[in-house]
Formats: structure tokens, C-alpha cells, sequence
């Protein structure tokens, strides 16, 4: 008998195999088929119990499937959340670093709060007549007085958010480096002044800027809009800001096409006043001159417009130190700011702090916490920030530069005490470069920093200012949304 072939073999192994669960019906989910003899399969009711007789269902097989009533439930695993997600508010730091900037430094998170509260109002009523006004006043030193960094910060606030004027102006220059940009400003001889950097005035009253100017005799001052370029052309109000007194003289004030009004400074006490001169909104130039009829004292005149926007006071003062000003009588200073009105009050020194050979720390704190509570008391409704002084360089043996010690001492000492008074600061040191950054200034091209290793160019006054602003819009758009979450 011959021996069956390969395939063969194998195909009757397999027919074996499969034919071994048929032998028990134990080995019945072994087959690959029902068998003839098996019963008819089982099916479950709808309550989980097996029906007999029940066909078994085919897979893919023609025909139609009755359904129970069926609902669209959402769960936390099958359904997205019904309510829009409230996004975190963006960081302000990350949103300066994006902008190129660092972030105002905040000890409470609202320390700006009254500021950006009515930088938002100006926003919603840009443009709109007898709209909202941000004033903001900036108090410094040389840094400030050239109004290089202030002007920077007028200019872009005033394209952001509206032209409000150009806004406080001393009655002459006390000064040689004062200066200010987008105005047109000049003043008679025979004004006669005291200052917070001296000479001191006996009664300690020093006007919203530092400086009191008074004469008994003939003397001048004008202030106007500028003919040319994109700024300060405008302007539909002078406030003349002044001392009404015992024996005060009275003013002249004069406008083209306008007949001259005369204003009394008499009275009988000493009371902060502002007259308003009304222009038809444009071009104007405003003359002031006393009469000679008793002691006329003037502090200064603000250019402004009766349209929402924004006004940028520069309130420098070449050799101010933080300590002056305990010389300004606080009441005084609190009517002049509630005649000002500002939003927010900046306060930047150090830099001639840091000529005086050597920091007292105790003092040096207890001045500086001093004049921020000063403010804070004499503007009750205003935001305080304190902006730290720029970088200053010195000659090494080597004939290099480097960061003076002095100046990095004082920056923290600022930080320190800004933030225990519980005002934001912004750290203008760090933000210009940090350590060895006035060097690198000076020698960038355009040049940014003076060879006196201390003031910025115009360059570099513009990229300071620039940098502030970017810091306090990044908090101005983190303030908008977190407000809008909280509506």
C-alpha cells in the first residue's frame, strides 16, 4: 500500500482536529460550526435573561434594528465644558519681554490700578470733546528736566490714547538745561525765584514743580504752541497757576484776537489758585505779564485741550535729591495736586544722590519712604511709581568703564523701599542694560549715553522713554483683561 503524499497527510491532520469537538458537548465553543444535533442558540431579553428559540444574530446582515428612546447626555467624558473658559490674564513681565521691555514691578497688583482705571476711560472716550484727561506728573532730576525721557513718553501716550496739551510749564527757566519739547516757551528778566534745591523760600511753598517765582515789579512770560512739526500743535486753554496772598499784584493776560483780562492775586491768605484763559482749539500763544501794583507770584502756566486724552507734566529739577523735597509744605503741595489732578505721579532720583560719596542706608530709606507717603497723602487718588536712575559709569585704572557700585546700591534701595510703601517701581537701571550698560552707550552708534557717563543723548533720552512705555502698556493690557474676567 502505497504511503499518502505530503499535502495529504497534512490536510488529514487537520480534518482530525477539527473534528475532535464534536466527540462532547463540553468542547462545544471549540467548533468552528454548529452541528446539526446542537440546540438552537440563545439570545438575552432586555432585562439580561435568555430567551429561547432566539436566532442568533449575523454580523453584516441585511435588514433593520429597532432602537430603545435614547437621550444626548453629556458627561465630563464625552462632552466639552458648556461654559466658556475664563482665560488667565496675561502676565505683564512676559508681555514687556515680548515688547522689549522688563515689567513695572507691582508689590500688591493694583498698585497702578487708579492709573490704568483712568487711562481705560481716556481709551473708551479718545478723541470726544470734554472727555476724560489722564494727567501724569513726572518728577525728577537733570534727567528729567531736559525733558528727554518725559517727552518721549508725552509723544507716545499722546499717539496711543489722544492729545490732551502739552500740559505744565515753569513761568521762566530756573535753570540752563530746562528745556522742554513741543512748546514754545520764553520769559522777561526781573523774576525773582526760590527753589527746593535753593535758595529756599521762608514759607516752604514751591508750586506743583519745585519752584516759586514772584516779582513786585514789570516782568514777561509766553507760552504757546509750536509752529512746525507733529506735536504740541494744539491748544484750547491756558491755566495760569498762582499764589493768591496778603498784597498780591495783579497779572495781564494776553491772546491774539482776544481782549486782555486782568486777574487779581490778592487776597486775604495764602491759597494755591489757577485762572483758565479759554482759546478757540489750535494754534495760540499766550502772553502773561504782571502789573507792578504789588508782589505777583507765579508758579507756571499748563497747556491743555478740552478733549479726551492724555497730559504728560515733565517736573524736573537740576540737583534734586529725594530729601529736598521735605522743604515743600505738604498741605501746599496736596492743593496744588488736587488742582493738577493727575492719575499718576512718577518719581525718579539717584542720580545726584550717587555724588554724595556714600549711602547712609537707615536715612537714605527713611527720606525716600517719607517723600512716597508725602505724595501719596497730597494725591490721595493717584498711583505712585518710582523709577529707579539710569546707569552711571566711571573710568577705570585701566582706561575702561564700568557700572559705579553706588548707582547698584541705590537702584535696590529703591526697589526695597517702593515696594515695602506698597508703589510699583520700575527698574530703568536693568531696563537700559543693567550693569555696564551706560558704557555700551556711550560708544553705541547713534550714540545713546553723553560722555559725562551720566545723561543720555536725545537717542538715548527716546529709547528710555520708549522702554517705560512699553513696561506700563504691558500692565495696561494685563489690567484690561483681567478686568474684563472679572465682569
Amino acid at each position: 500500500m502505497p504511503f499518502p503524499g505530503k499535502t495529504a497527510l497534512a490536510l488529514g491532520v487537520m480534518a482530525l482536529l477539527l473534528a475532535i469537538p464534536y466527540l462532547s458537548p463540553k468542547l462545544r465553543p471549540l467548533r468552528v460550526a454548529a452541528a446539526p444535533w446542537d440546540p438552537p442558540a440563545e439570545t438575552e431579553t432586555a432585562a439580561g435573561a435568555p430567551e429561547k428559540n432566539a436566532t442568533a444574530p449575523v454580523a453584516s446582515a441585511v435588514g433593520e434594528t429597532t432602537l430603545r428612546a435614547t437621550e444626548n447626555q453629556g458627561t465630563v467624558t464625552n462632552a466639552l465644558p458648556a461654559e466658556k473658559a475664563k482665560e488667565p490674564p496675561p502676565d505683564p513681565a512676559a508681555l514687556a519681554k515680548m515688547a522689549g521691555s522688563i515689567a513695572v514691578e507691582d508689590p500688591t497688583g493694583h498698585a497702578l490700578d487708579a492709573f490704568y482705571g483712568q487711562l481705560s476711560r481716556t481709551d473708551q472716550e479718545k478723541g470726544k470733546a470734554d472727555g476724560a484727561i489722564t494727567r501724569i506728573l513726572h518728577y525728577g532730576d537733570s534727567v528729567i528736566t531736559s525733558d528727554l525721557i518725559s517727552g518721549t513718553l508725552r509723544r507716545r501716550f499722546q499717539d496711543r490714547f489722544g492729545d490732551s496739551g502739552h500740559g505744565f510749564v515753569l513761568t521762566a527757566n530756573p535753570w540752563e538745561w530746562y528745556f522742554h519739547n513741543d512748546v514754545v516757551h520764553s520769559a522777561s528778566e526781573g523774576w525773582n525765584i526760590s527753589r527746593i534745591t535753593g535758595p529756599f523760600s521762608g514759607d516752604h511753598i514751591y508750586g506743583l514743580g519745585g519752584v516759586s517765582f514772584h516779582t513786585n515789579g514789570g516782568a514777561s512770560a509766553t507760552f504757546g504752541t509750536p509752529a512746525k512739526g507733529d506735536y504740541g500743535r494744539k491748544v484750547s486753554r491756558f491755566d495760569v497757576y498762582y499764589l493768591e496772598q496778603p498784597y498780591g499784584g495783579d497779572i495781564e493776560l494776553s491772546v491774539a484776537g482776544q481782549e486782555p483780562e486782568i486777574v487779581s492775586t490778592r487776597g486775604p491768605e495764602k491759597v494755591s489758585r489757577v485762572y483758565t484763559k479759554h482759546v478757540p482749539d489750535g494754534a495760540a500763544t499766550l502772553t502773561l505779564r504782571t502789573r507792578g501794583n504789588g508782589d505777583a507770584r507765579v508758579f507756571g502756566v499748563a497747556l491743555e485741550r478740552d478733549e479726551a486724552g492724555v497730559v504728560y507734566d515733565a517736573l524736573g529739577a537740576n540737583g534734586a535729591r529725594a530729601r529736598l523735597w521735605d522743604q515743600m509744605d505738604g498741605g501746599h503741595w496736596a492743593d496744588q495736586m488736587a488742582l493738577r489732578k493727575p492719575a499718576l505721579v512718577v518719581l525718579q532720583y539717584g542720580t545726584n544722590e550717587s555724588e554724595d560719596g556714600g549711602i547712609q542706608v537707615d536715612a537714605y530709606v527713611q527720606k525716600l519712604g517719607a517723600l512716597i507717603e508725602k505724595v501719596k497723602t497730597g494725591a490721595p487718588g493717584a498711583s505712585v511709581m518710582v523709577a529707579s536712575p539710569l546707569d552711571r559709569a566711571e573710568k577705570t585704572e585701566g582706561g575702561g568703564f564700568r557700572t559705579r557700585k553706588i548707582i547698584v546700591q541705590l537702584v535696590e534701595l529703591q526697589r526695597k523701599t517702593a515696594l515695602e510703601h506698597q508703589v510699583a517701581f520700575f527698574n530703568t537701571y536693568e531696563a537700559m542694560g543693567g550693569s555696564g550698560s551706560m558704557a555700551r552707550w556711550v560708544h553705541a552708534n547713534p550714540q545713546l549715553g553723553s560722555w559725562d557717563l551720566t545723561h543720555p543723548t536725545p537717542a538715548g533720552g527716546e529709547m528710555v522713554g520708549n522702554l517705560m512705555f512699553k513696561a506700563l502698556m504691558a500692565g495696561y493690557t494685563a489690567y484690561g483683561a483681567r478686568e474684563k474676567n472679572r465682569n
